[in-house]
């Protein structure tokens, strides 16, 4: 009796399939232990949010105490610390260089620059500080917004069990359209 090789070939692939999908099978019920992971307390309204978000408003950092993310702390600080240096820096030489300007205004022969000269680093100096300044708020309101996120998101389950899972399936033939069943596998991930 001769033999159908499409057959064949789809039998073996059936049986690749169901082989392969059986040592996954195996091999995610294997690993890991059980056990759930502990819960982390939850605010259960968003009045815990909005105090956060008031702490953080007060004073920088004071919503990260709150959430208890100790480790931004540093990080938080050392933005705003950077930041008001550069303020603090940029604002000494922009009042240094407002200085010679009205010495050169005054005597103008007195001074190696010229009045154009004088004015262009001015100008450079106030816009790094008028940067500064923005960059200094924009430090402070993501600290007021990550304080807020993070109390909202203290309660959401993050599991370690992010499993794939392959189970072998029999699907219908879309290439023939006919009710013939091809062999196949399903690929289920959790989150």
């Amino acid at each position: 009796m001769p033999v159908n090789k499409s057959l064949t070939k789809k039998l073996s692939c059936f049986l690749l399939t169901g082989v392969v999908c059986l040592f996954f099978y195996t091999a995610s019920a294997q690993g890991g232990d059980t056990a759930k992971p502990q819960a982390k307390p939850v605010h259960y309204s968003s009045r815990p949010a909005k105090k956060a978000m008031l702490y953080a408003a007060i004073c920088p950092g004071l919503g990260q105490i709150y959430n208890k993310k100790y480790w931004k702390l540093p990080i938080l600080y050392a933005g705003l610390g950077t930041a008001i240096y550069f303020i603090a820096f940029n604002q000494h030489y922009y009042n240094y260089y407002s200085n010679i300007l009205n010495q050169i205004n005054a005597n103008p022969s007195s001074s190696i620059y010229s009045a154009s000269e004088v004015s262009s680093i001015i100008d450079y100096y106030h816009n790094d500080r008028d940067l500064s300044i923005i960059i200094t708020a924009g430090i402070y309101l993501i600290s007021i917004v990550d304080a807020n996120v993070d109390a909202q998101l203290n309660g959401f389950n993050v599991s370690d069990d992010i499993s794939v899972k392959f189970t072998p399936s029999l699907l219908p033939n879309p290439l023939t359209g006919s009710i013939a069943i091809t062999p196949g596998f399903t690929l289920t991930k959790r989150f």
